[in-house]
Order: structure tokens, then C-alpha cells, then sequence
């Protein structure tokens, strides 16, 4: 269905009075079209994501030698690093891109379709947000594990000017600021489109 024909049988379901009400049949296609256009935007940044995520451990792999040469225990610590960022964003990028291909079924079970979906996208966010705040202190304290073996002056070095109480501080803090940012780009990225799609079944309950 082209653009130009959805935006008519839009106009003509808000225009209540004025114009033939929808059958059950175009309001079926419109909001199919609509669900289509969700998850393609919600598809667009799984993949910027995913790529993001790609390029940023392909430099890690790239600076690591070159700060560490030789250093064992500072691969350790990068390793370590580079599995708390891997392991849980690549399944949660991997389940993500299988959920919304399955996000569309056959008009007879569009509704049940969209609420799985749904369900699944709240629970997932849920626990990408808290699964976040409880890696994320691990995950600084380990670069400041990495910084300390690093040679030379480095910001995090525990010595006689930084005691261990003010990198915990610092921890802390980034760990706070990192969990704020991942909650304002789950909301942009993904909860906004949920509570459309929410809004989509809705519609779908109502004229079922």
C-alpha cells in the first residue's frame, strides 16, 4: 500500500462524521503499515547499534597492544572488559533482531503477535536499563584495573596523589552518569516505538 493511500484512510478514520468509516479490512492494512514502519525504525537502530558496537571493539583490539605492549595482566583487564560489553549487548542485539522478525503474523494473529511482542520488548528493557547499572561499576572498576597496569601516568593510578577512596568516587560517579545516558537512549531508541506499537494493538483490540 503507497504512502499517499494510508494518509487517505487515515483521513478518512479521524474524520468521524464527515467521511465513510473504515472497514475492518483497511483498518487492518493501515495499521499493519504502521507496525511495519515501527519495527524498521526500531531495526534501524539495533543495526546502528550493532555496528557502533563492532567498530568500538575493533579499536579496543587496536589500542590495547599499543598502550600495553607485552603486559599480560592489562590484557587480563581489557579482556575482561571487552566480555562485559560483548557477551550481554551482542544476545540482547541477537534476540532483538529475532523479535521483530517475528514481529509480524498473517492478519489472524496480528494481535497475538503484537502483544508478544510487546511483552517482550518491556521485559528486555527492563533488563538491558538494570542489567546496566549492575555492570556498569564492575565495568569501570576493571579499566581502572587496566589503567593501573598500563605504564606511566595515567588518570586512574593508585598512588600517594589518588587513594582508592577517590577512584570508588569516581567510579561511582561515571557509573551514574553512564546509567542516566542509557535511560534517555532507551527511551529515544526503543520505548517510544513500544508505546506505539501499544497504541497499534489498541486500535487492533478495539475493532477486533
Amino acid at each position: 500500500m503507497k504512502d499517499e493511500e494510508l494518509e487517505n484512510l487515515k483521513s478518512a478514520w479521524n474524520a468521524a462524521g464527515e467521511q465513510p468509516a473504515l472497514s475492518r479490512d483497511q483498518l487492518l492494512a493501515l495499521i499493519r503499515q504502521r507496525t511495519q514502519n515501527i519495527f524498521s525504525k526500531m531495526h534501524r537502530n539495533l543495526l546502528f547499534e550493532t555496528i557502533v558496537g563492532i567498530l568500538g571493539m575493533a579499536a579496543w583490539a587496536f589500542v590495547v597492544p599499543r598502550m600495553a605492549p607485552g603486559n599480560d595482566e592489562a590484557y587480563l583487564a581489557a579482556l575482561q572488559m571487552a566480555l562485559m560489553t560483548a557477551l550481554p549487548l551482542g544476545g540482547y542485539y541477537y534476540v532483538g533482531f529475532r523479535n521483530l522478525g517475528r514481529g509480524l503474523a498473517p492478519d489472524s494473529r496480528l494481535i497475538s503477535a503484537l502483544q508478544q511482542t510487546i511483552i517482550y520488548w518491556d521485559q528486555i528493557l527492563h533488563l538491558y536499563f538494570w542489567g546496566g547499572v549492575a555492570l556498569l561499576p564492575s565495568f569501570f572498576l576493571s579499566f581502572v584495573w587496566f589503567l593501573n597496569c598500563v605504564p606511566g601516568e595515567t588518570f586512574f593510578k593508585i598512588t600517594n596523589l589518588m587513594t582508592w577512596v577517590e577512584v570508588l568516587s569516581w567510579v561511582a560517579g561515571l557509573s551514574a552518569i553512564t546509567i542516566l545516558f542509557v535511560w534517555i537512549s532507551i527511551k529515544i531508541s526503543y520505548a517510544k516505538h513500544v508505546a506505539e506499537l501499544k497504541a497499534c494493538l489498541r486500535e487492533l483490540e478495539e475493532a477486533a
